[in-house]
């Protein structure tokens, strides 16, 4: 049995575990800026034209979503 934390998933469910747009995500790891607050997770792979494909660990997606989840202490 395989560890989902370490399975690759492709931006569109990495946008959906974290409850955001796939455009905000893709905005937040390309321009190097936080993503609601959280630094947003780092992709693993960048392929296709311009490199706009990008897979990521679910495990590090989970800690990115887990981190947006806390109450902010502002």
């Amino acid at each position: 049995m395989t560890d989902f934390r370490a399975e690759r998933i492709g931006i569109a469910n990495a946008s959906r575990l974290l409850g955001v747009p796939v455009t905000e995500l893709k905005d937040a790891v390309n321009k190097g800026e936080p993503l609601r607050g959280v630094i947003p997770p780092q992709p693993i792979v960048r392929a296709g034209v311009n490199q706009r494909s990008m897979l990521f660990l679910a495990g590090d997606v989970m800690d990115c979503a887990e981190a947006m989840s806390r109450p902010s202490s502002t």
